[in-house]
């Protein structure tokens, strides 16, 4: 859904929510509307949740020399770049970790966004395309 159409939905739920808590207000129950402005706000709260989650994402690329990963995840973006014939995939994780990527001392994880139980077939996938690359390109250059 798209966070406008989550607007809706929790705008039409808060003034549902706000208009009971206004008619028992008047009836007498004077706790009611308190209450109903906690649910607004946890309505609102949720709402802004949502909204900074809604374009997650992970990326990797490969390219003839370098992967590069890509993750935003809320409003952190973050970017790494390794050389590819040095980076490693960890295959040997268990079922539930997330994919590393690892380049000497830097490492790096993927895979957050796919179900645990495909982990280690996209590892595997990576690893191949990591060290057999499909197009092979040479830059010649002359002086």
């Amino acid at each position: 859904m798209a966070p406008s159409q989550i607007a809706r939905i929790f705008g039409v739920l808060g003034l549902v929510t706000l208009l009971i808590g206004t008619a028992f207000f008047w009836a007498g129950a004077h706790y009611i509307l308190p209450f109903s402005m906690v649910e607004i706000a946890a309505l609102l709260i949720a709402f802004i949740y949502n909204a900074i989650h809604a374009n997650d994402y992970e990326s990797l690329i490969l390219s003839d020399n370098f992967v590069h990963i890509e993750s935003k995840i809320g409003l952190q973006t973050k970017q790494v770049q390794m050389a590819r014939y040095l980076t490693r995939v960890d295959t040997d994780s268990l079922k539930n970790e997330l994919i590393e990527l690892r380049q000497g001392q830097q490492s790096t994880y993927f895979g957050q966004f796919i179900h645990a139980n495909l982990r280690p077939l996209l590892a595997q996938q990576i690893s191949s395309r990591m060290q057999f690359p499909q197009t092979v390109h040479q830059a010649v250059m002359s002086v």
